[in-house]
């Protein structure tokens, strides 16, 4: 198998290559390279056969469309906040080039797969455990950026798969550090302290095993359309408890009903009986050797690493 990867370079890229080339494919990848300040340690798992990066990489540069098997889109705006800053692009990252790129997929390759990367953010304030047929509640540009695409898909009579990802975290070569379980082990870290913005339901997935379900999706013939993909339904108040007790940081509650809108839990089920993976597999925040991986990654960075937005933002500008 030959797949593509758009954007193999950022927080997910690195081990969604890991995970394809562990399974027998040869890797293309292509990427702009807007994170790649934060890269570290990147290995030859983690980086394809064949790569074209940085800001004048474009898809003429590499093999034609039409010769690979399979496509992960993993570019995009990649968060809600950051899809405020520009609705313009992040329409156009996350909805009109994925799009257009997968038809002129298709148009040279009807049998090939296309892989998008959805989020859980569509499911917006439905505050209960939203399964993939849950009517959508989008409440940023990000989430109806992805829904828009989610629904051109479904009328697609082509081999896809959308997967709605929970909220990332996790230790990787690219790492981030502004999504919650990261972010507040930064704040251990750097403050000693740690304080929710909010009590909202989440639904997380360690970066690892996305990369792991992202390669599955790629390669399982069987597997097609829209999946939730997480590991565990939590609150942002639990979370903070246990990043707490794993670093040994001290933890102020959430108190308020001014935080955070977007609140929703997801059911996982029909990933995991398609894919063939047991909840077992998948990491889980509850043991503190995860969380203080994380630590030592971020550790590693001395202090010095931008969020995506402020990297996002300078680069509007």
């Amino acid at each position: 198998m030959k797949a593509l990867v758009v954007g193999h370079r950022g927080f997910i890229g690195p081990m969604v290559v890991k995970h394809l080339k562990h399974s027998g494919a040869t890797v293309h990848g292509i990427d702009e390279g807007w994170y790649d300040e934060s890269i570290r340690g990147l290995n030859a798992e983690h980086i394809p056969h064949s790569e074209r990066n940085g800001v004048n990489a474009r898809f003429s540069d590499i093999d034609a469309l039409g010769t690979y098997d399979v496509i992960v889109w993993l570019a995009a705006v990649s968060n809600d906040h950051m899809g405020n800053l520009d609705e313009f692009d992040t329409f156009w990252s996350n909805y009109e080039l994925p799009k257009m790129k997968a038809q002129d997929f298709w148009d040279r390759n009807p049998n090939g797969r296309f892989v998008y990367i959805s989020s859980a953010s569509v499911y917006g304030a439905n505050g209960d455990i939203a399964k993939e047929s849950t009517e959508t509640d989008p409440l940023t540009a990000y989430s109806k950026s992805k829904v828009k695409m989610d629904e051109w898909l479904w009328q697609q009579e082509r081999s896809w798969v959308s997967l709605r990802l929970g909220t990332l975290w996790g230790s990787a070569p690219n790492m981030r550090r502004d999504l919650v379980v990261n972010a507040f082990t930064w704040e251990a870290i750097h403050k000693k302290h740690i304080h929710p913005q909010s009590a909202a339901k989440r639904p997380i997935l360690n970066v690892d095993d996305a990369g792991w379900i992202i390669s599955l999706a790629s390669i399982l013939p069987a597997v097609q359309g829209i999946y939730n993909a997480c590991a565990e339904n939590v609150t942002v108040t639990q979370l903070a408890e246990r990043i707490g007790l794993a670093t040994g940081a001290e933890v102020s509650p959430y108190v308020g009903d001014d935080g955070d809108k977007r609140d929703y839990w997801m059911d996982n089920g029909r990933l995991l009986y398609h894919f063939e993976i047991r909840d077992s597999e998948l990491a889980k925040t509850s043991d503190p050797r995860e969380i203080t991986a994380v630590e030592q990654t971020l550790l590693s960075y001395e202090g010095s690493l931008r969020t995506r937005t402020e990297i996002y933002k300078e680069g509007l500008e």
